[in-house]
């Protein structure tokens, strides 16, 4: 969705719909009435929104809106207008906003865990209700990706195994490096990206930080202590902050939401610094 095409009505329905699931349709909680401006314009209905933009490399930014409107069990969960991939297309989500990092050693880990499953699964149904209002989410992006990429006769150019607990936001991704001459496998949880990397031998891995079972550095901490991982590629993307050590550890870092256009450059950064190294030889290729 163009911002000009953003109106009251669609405005509205997302944030109805977010509040009916978060805190339920009779009220239960704090939940907070939102004032929209009057009439049609885009660039006032924006205004409820706090603008953010995010730019890892100067001179590829990308931009999204986003208002806090919490749920029954934490009052950080935001309502996103999300730009991502693709420069100038947006959609609705869900922000869970909750990547403080807990360690197992502290006392209120479990009770922690426990809320984050619980914003992941919200995240999931309002994000879901989304799409079945007609609004447009993840789905509707990676569709339109799929539509308008077409292969540019390049050479296959490896195998990147794609790791990210978002479906439709992989799928786009897949789409994309496909059309650039890559092979892609994807896995949507952490001890599936171990396994798959381990049995394929990726020429890069592209790993989301917040992910089910092993996140991000767990999983990079496995693949640099295994001698037939170790020197894969890892290119690494998060929505939450991620501290520079932890940064270092991966080939390359991503802030998400980011264009296309910075995940090519930054793909290509990664996989030359590592073009000294020999690849190790490839299990012969399964189909996806």
């Amino acid at each position: 969705m163009r911002l000009e095409a953003l109106t009251p009505g669609l405005l509205q329905r997302a944030i109805a719909i977010y509040q009916d699931l978060a805190y339920g349709k009779t009220a239960r909680g704090p939940r907070a009435p939102v004032e929209l401006p009057a009439g049609t314009d885009p660039d006032a209905l924006l205004g409820v929104f706090q603008k953010e933009v995010v730019e890892t490399v100067p001179g590829f930014p990308c931009h999204r809106y986003s208002l806090r409107l919490g749920n029954r069990n934490y009052p950080f969960m935001k309502l996103l207008l999300q730009e991502h991939l693709v420069v100038g297309e947006f959609f609705f989500a869900v922000d869970s906003h909750d990547q403080m990092e807990i360690k197992p050693d502290y006392p209120d880990y479990e009770a922690w865990m426990a809320l984050r499953r619980f914003n992941r699964e919200l995240k999931l149904k309002i994000e879901n209700e989304f799409a079945g209002a007609g609004l447009d989410t993840c789905t509707a992006l990676r569709d339109r990706v799929a539509a308008s990429c077409e292969a540019d006769g390049t050479a296959c150019r490896g195998l990147v195994l794609v790791v990210d607990d978002e479906e439709d936001l992989a799928g786009a991704v897949e789409s994309l490096l496909s059309c650039r001459g890559y092979r892609i496998y994807k896995v949507h949880d952490g001890k599936a990206a171990v396994a798959a990397t381990a049995e394929l031998l990726p020429d890069l891995v592209l790993l989301d930080y917040e992910l089910p079972e092993l996140d991000g550095l767990q999983v990079i901490a496995r693949l640099r202590a295994d001698p037939a991982t170790a020197a894969i590629p890892i290119l690494l993307s998060s929505a939450g902050r991620v501290s520079m050590a932890d940064i270092k550890k991966a080939d390359g870092f991503l802030s998400k939401p980011f264009p296309a256009a910075l995940l090519y450059e930054m793909m290509d950064r990664v996989l030359k610094t590592r073009t000294a190294t020999p690849a190790p030889e490839r299990p012969e290729e399964r189909p996806q």
